[in-house]
C-alpha cells in the first residue's frame, strides 16, 4: 500500500512542477465567479478530509502494532500470588514486534502533517480573497446599476423640457435658451440631476478601479500560493512514504529471518 502511496504521490510530484511554466502571469484575469468560490472552497473541504485521513491511518497502524506488543507484555510477565515477578526470556515473536513497533514510532509524520495543513490555510485564503474580489463586484454592480438609473431619470427630464418647450412654440426658444444658460443652478431640476449624475459616474469608475484591482490580487495570490504550495505537499508526502517503505522492509527483512 505505501508503496503504491509513494510511486502516486512522486508521479503527482513531478506533474505540479512540469505544469508550473505553463501559466501566463501576464495574461489578464477574469473576474472571480461564484463557481470559482465554491471549487476553492470544495478543494479546501478535500484537503482538510486527506489531512484527517492521513494522520488516522497512521494512528490506526501504529496503534495496531501497539495493541500486539501490549499483549506481548503481558504474556510475557506471568501473575504470581507472592511479590516476586518472573520473566522469561522474550520470544522472537516479541523480538520482531518490539522491532516493528520502533520503526513504526522513528518514521516522522509531522513534517508530512504539517505540509498539507499548511496548504489548507493557504486555500483558505485564498477563498477568503475570492469572497473580498465577489464583494467588490457586486457593489460596482449596484454602482453601475445606479448610474443606468439616473442617466435614464435625467433623459426622461430632458425630454419632457425639449417637448414642453416645443410645444409652446418657436417664440419661446430664445426664454428656453436664457434658461439653459443659466448653467448648473443648484435650484434647477435639470442641474441636479446633472450633478448626481456626475457623483454617479465618479463613483462607478472608483468601483471598477478597485474591482480591477481586486481581480490582479486575487490572481497573483492564487497562481503564486497553489504553484508554490501543491508542490511542497507531494514533495513532503513522497519523503514521509519512502521512509514509510523503508521502515517496513526493514520489518519484514526480520520477519523472514524468523520464518
Amino acid at each position: 500500500m505505501w508503496r503504491s502511496i509513494h510511486q502516486y504521490h512522486e508521479t503527482q510530484s513531478k506533474i505540479v512542477q512540469q505544469v508550473r511554466g505553463l501559466v501566463n502571469r501576464s495574461s489578464k484575469g477574469r473576474s472571480t465567479s461564484e463557481s470559482h468560490k465554491q471549487a476553492t472552497r470544495d478543494l479546501e473541504i478535500a484537503l482538510s478530509a486527506w489531512h484527517s485521513s492521513f494522520i488516522r491511518i497512521i494512528k490506526f497502524q501504529r496503534d495496531f502494532i501497539l495493541s500486539i506488543h501490549g499483549w506481548f507484555k503481558l504474556n510475557l510477565i506471568p501473575v504470581t500470588n507472592d511479590n516476586n515477578i518472573k520473566t522469561i526470556e522474550p520470544s522472537v515473536a516479541f523480538s520482531f514486534c518490539d522491532e516493528w513497533k520502533l520503526a513504526l514510532d522513528c518514521v516522522p509524520d509531522t513534517v508530512a502533517s504539517e505540509a498539507i495543513k499548511s496548504f489548507i490555510n493557504v486555500v483558505h485564503v485564498i477563498f477568503v480573497k475570492q469572497s473580498q474580489e465577489l464583494k467588490i463586484k457586486k457593489k460596482t454592480d449596484t454602482a453601475y446599476k445606479e448610474l443606468e438609473k439616473k442617466s435614464s431619470s435625467l433623459r426622461n427630464i430632458e425630454n419632457k423640457f425639449y417637448n414642453s418647450y416645443s410645444m409652446v412654440g418657436i417664440g419661446t426658444i430664445p426664454n428656453f435658451v436664457d434658461h439653459i444658460g443659466q448653467g448648473l443652478d443648484a435650484r434647477d431640476p435639470l442641474a441636479e440631476k446633472k450633478l448626481e449624475l456626475e457623483a454617479c459616474q465618479s463613483r462607478v469608475e472608483d468601483e471598477n478601479m478597485k474591482h480591477s484591482k481586486a481581480i490582479e490580487v486575487t490572481r497573483a495570490m492564487t497562481l503564486n500560493n497553489l504553484q508554490t504550495g501543491f508542490p511542497g505537499v507531494f514533495r513532503a508526502l513522497t519523503s514521509f512514504s519512502s521512509l514509510f517503505i523503508e521502515a517496513l522492509e526493514s520489518v519484514c527483512d526480520r520477519s523472514y529471518a524468523i520464518n
